[in-house]
This record gives C-alpha cells, structure tokens and sequence, in this order.
C-alpha cells in the first residue's frame, strides 16, 4: 500500500483523481501574498527591465504544477478590485499577456486571428460547456469577474482516464487510441485535426485531444463514413467518465485568477452558471500559447 506522503502527486504515469488532487493542491494551487499582488501588477505595467524576483519565483511553480499536473492556479494574481474593473479591462489584458510570454508564444485563438479574447455570456452559447481540449499548446484563463453562481472550470486528467478504460472498457481505449477526424473549418490553426483522442508515447506519456461536439459533427461530411455504433458507443463511455465526480475537479475562478493547463494531458469543461447583469457579469480573459522549443 501507498504511504501518505505518496498521494499528494500524481502516480508514476502521472495520474490523478479528484482525491490525489487534492492532497497535492500545494503544488498546483499558488497563493501569493497580497503585497506580491500589487508589486506584480505595478512590474507587469512598467517598462521592459530585469525579470521581478517575485514573477520568477512564482513562474517557477508554475511550471511545477504543469509538469506534475498538467495545470496551475494562482489566487489572485492581481488584485482582485483592479482586475475586476471594466474600465481597465485592457490594462488586465496587457500585464497578463506580457507575464505569460515566458511560457509560450501568444497564438490566434479563432478565425479573426484574435490574440486575446474576453468570455462573456453570449445570446445561444451552451448552458454548460463539454470536455474539451484547445487547439494550442497551453490555455490561460484569466478572471476578470466571476459569474454570480456556478461557472466553475472542470478539469480532468488524461492519463487517469486511460487507466480507468484500461481497467474498465479496454476495448474502448482501443478504439479512442485509432484515429479520430475533428472537421475545424473556420477556425483558427490546422482546419482538419487528425489524431487520436487518447494516445500512450514511447516513454508511455498518456496525451489527449478532444472536442465532444466536433468529432461527432465531423463524421459524415466530405466523404469520411459516419460515427459506427462501437465509435459511438466509445465516445459516450468517455464522456461517462469525464463526468465522475472522482475524475472531474471543478477550480472555482474568481476576480484576479490565474489558470493555465497544458492541453495535451488535461481536459476542461465549464459548468453551468447564473450571471448578474451589467456590469457585473461575468468576463474571463482567454489567451492561447504554443510552447516554444528551447
């Protein structure tokens, strides 16, 4: 049996379930004092200079919690009253952007080749969003406002999920690991991903790559043959188990929150929420990076 001391990280493939999550929140969940709050607004305006000791110390446990667990939280990165303004939405915009090109190149995010987006309540967007991966290397979410109820980010951690279907359904996990076409027309990157949604390296790394709606909308259109009943059935058996409680995690974001997960090991969904009306609703800035080779 495991000692304590051991179910605080993930195990050596790199799993996780809600419970282990928990025990090594210290290493994924960073909580800055406040006066580090201020400074690192005031260092992410100021002019190009030497890296702050505070942002490098903090970066680096960032990529910690990446490399363990596939995702970081920072509570409240800036103050939560600046960030929550909207009258200074674009200064929030410009210090997040300059602090997290030391993870990665910001990339377009959609057709327009927007490099930052604010996510607001739009007229016919889902009450709830599925798992999903974006098509980019890191996703960073920035809270601006959170909603009044609800509206949690949902995380779940591909190689659990594959030791689950190994266990359970390995058939299943047969089936998630042949190719998969995800049609992306308009959007923005590769226009037709085709990949495995679940997929073990030769170091046997557990990597993923998922969109519920886009990969089932995607069979049957110019020419590829539709979804069979085992292609189906395999999608609803991941999505069964991206939904246990003990394999999604909800990360509640509020005002000032940093978040940033590695696509290609976690998967994210968002929960439904009640907004308050303007302007108090809720906003989450997005940016998209790709990790550049050093």
């Amino acid at each position: 049996m495991e000692n304590a001391s051991r179910h605080n990280a993930p195990t050596p493939s790199g799993a996780w379930d809600t419970s282990r999550l928990k025990a090594g929140h210290e290493v994924w969940c960073l909580e800055p004092a406040e006066r580090y709050r201020v400074r690192l607004w005031s260092a992410a305006g100021g002019p190009e200079g030497e890296p702050d000791p505070v942002w490098e110390a903090l970066r680096s446990r960032i990529r910690a919690g990446l490399d363990a667990f596939g995702f970081a939280l920072v509570r409240q990165l800036f103050p939560a009253d600046l960030v929550a303004d909207v009258h200074r939405e674009a200064d929030a915009t410009e210090r997040v952007s300059r602090l997290v090109r030391d993870f990665g190149e910001i990339v377009p995010q959609n057709g327009a080749g927007d490099l930052t987006q604010v996510l607001r309540r739009r007229e016919g967007d889902p009450d709830e969003i599925a798992f999903h991966c974006d098509t980019c290397d890191l996703l960073v979410l920035l809270c601006l406002r959170p909603a009044a109820r609800g509206g949690a980010t949902r995380v779940a951690g591909a190689p659990y999920i594959h030791d689950v279907l190994a266990a359970e359904r390995p058939d299943v996990l047969e089936l998630l690991g042949e190719k998969w076409h995800f049609d992306r027309t308009g959007r923005a990157g590769s226009q037709l991903v085709v990949t495995p949604v679940l997929t073990t390296g030769p170091d046997g790394a557990v990597t993923c790559y998922y969109q519920s709606r886009t990969v089932r909308a995607s069979a049957g259109r110019d020419g590829r043959p539709p979804l069979d009943a085992a292609r189906t059935e395999a999608l609803d058996v991941l999505d069964e188990v991206l939904n246990r409680p003990e394999t999604a995690h909800p990360v509640t974001l509020t005002s000032g929150d940093l978040l940033i997960i590695r696509n290609s090991r976690v998967m994210h969904g968002r929960s439904p929420f009640t907004d308050s009306p303007e302007p108090h609703h809720r906003r989450v800035l997005r940016l998209w990076l790709d990790e550049v080779a050093a």
